[in-house]
């Protein structure tokens, strides 16, 4: 294999590496806003936020959620995933085009 090619790869690799840290410290952030949103009568939707990054051939995802089978409804009625990320998704996207450039140098 040409050595441009090998490079190339490994640049690759570089970005698609930086851009799941980015997601996942995006998402960590997603989180962190949605619980401090998040209203409180137990408690335990609260402590219930999680996250979870996955890479499927390249294409990387981040989501933040709650198991709590109630979750949906309080958040349509409070509003705690929509605010948190409608309040702060150019961060979020900063976040992970900040880790790409550290990567690559930038």
């Amino acid at each position: 294999m040409p050595k441009n090619i090998n490079n190339f790869e490994s640049e690759m690799n570089k970005v698609l590496n930086a851009a799941e840290s980015g997601m996942t410290k995006a998402c960590l952030k997603f989180q962190a806003d949605t619980m401090a949103l998040t209203h409180i009568d137990t408690g335990a939707l609260r402590r219930s936020w999680t996250y979870g990054v996955e890479n499927n051939d390249g294409v990387i995802e981040g989501a933040v959620g709650s198991d709590l089978e109630y979750a949906p409804y309080e958040d349509d009625y409070h509003g705690n995933l929509s605010t948190a990320f409608n309040n702060n998704a150019d961060s979020y996207l900063q976040t992970v085009a900040d880790e790409i450039k550290s990567a690559v140098g930038g």
